[in-house]
């Protein structure tokens, strides 16, 4: 879900009429706001069960949710009334393809094409990899920042590696390319790579424009009980995985000079990851406990690497 959140410039919030808004989709809100999806549009699912005072709260409700997240669209984000089953039937009336094509036609007309770093070093946050035979490794991903050619010189880091390579070859839409810009889905295909060392969540770079590590300094909040986060407060030691972009992590998490985060509040924290992974100021990230956003922070500071394996990340001084 983060994944494929990370990599979207605008969403469409699905509420059935028969349910209204649900736990997931405060929670898939609080992801898009974190992840700085900010265009969201609202579709009424199966407006056909219910009359139009009913519809009419549920935009109400959808409204004031993206109120809460601080949505700047909140106010005048469309809200769609329709039926996908009466779509998928052929069925002509309003709830039923006429709502599809109102869809489509709020999409165009509201989504923006986004402003992209096209002149910055390249990064590129790995969905994964798979073998071609007689060519070789193809990386995938989503170019995030920069510019790339064939013949590039660029490194795969993540997960205390460090892989430098040459870009041969670049395909999107599975046509081959000259070159690829921020903001375009591509498969890259790399010299000298074997494909069981490439994990999902490592990222492609320019060479020695970042460095990676396990240790950072970040603005944590957690969320409150009426949020869907937790009951109590932490401290300590906190153990959690942690995602960002493409990927996830173990991450122990030390609330910044021995005080207690409680839920609903801000924190500067200590994050320390079992590998290296690349990190930058100002970068978002969210945890997740039990399979439930818990917690989302930003980070402010990279620190220098300590030597830790996962076995001893709960137990290091630090």
């Amino acid at each position: 879900m983060i994944c494929g959140t990370s990599q979207m410039d605008g969403a469409i919030v699905v509420v059935a009429a028969d349910d209204g808004c649900m736990p997931q989709t405060r929670e898939h809100l609080l992801i898009c706001k974190q992840l700085k999806v900010d265009k969201i549009i609202g579709f009424v699912n199966k407006a056909d069960l219910g009359d139009q005072d009913v519809l009419d709260l549920i935009q109400l409700e959808i409204r004031d949710l993206l109120d809460n997240f601080k949505f700047d669209c909140a106010q005048n984000a469309p809200i769609i009334y329709g039926s996908a089953l009466k779509a998928m039937e052929g069925d002509t009336s309003e709830y039923g393809l006429q709502s599809i094509r109102k869809l489509l036609s709020a999409m165009d007309s509201f989504f923006e094409p986004p402003r992209r770093d096209t002149e910055g070093p390249v990064m590129m946050p790995l969905e994964g990899a798979m073998n071609i035979k007689g060519r070789g490794t193809v990386v995938i991903g989503t170019l995030f920042r920069g510019t790339l050619k064939r013949s590039d010189h660029v490194e795969i880091l993540g997960f205390d590696q460090k892989i430098p390579t040459t870009v041969t070859e670049i395909q999107m839409f599975g046509k081959s390319i000259p070159e690829c810009k921020a903001g375009d889905h591509v498969g890259l295909l790399v010299r000298g790579v074997k494909t069981r060392a490439i994990e999902r969540g490592m990222t492609l770079v320019s060479p020695n424009s970042v460095a990676i590590s396990n240790r950072f300094k970040a603005q944590l909040y957690l969320l409150a009980k009426g949020e869907g986060g937790r009951l109590k407060p932490i401290s300590q030691k906190y153990i959690m995985p942690l995602f960002s972009l493409t990927w996830h992590i173990a991450c122990r998490v030390d609330v910044a000079g021995g005080n207690m985060l409680m839920p609903g509040d801000h924190a500067d924290v200590f994050l320390t990851f079992p590998k290296k992974m690349l990190m930058t100021t100002g970068q978002s990230f969210t945890i997740r406990e039990h399979n439930r956003t818990v917690a989302t922070g930003v980070i402010s500071e990279v620190l220098p690497s300590i030597l830790v394996s996962t076995s001893q990340v709960g137990k290091v001084v630090l």
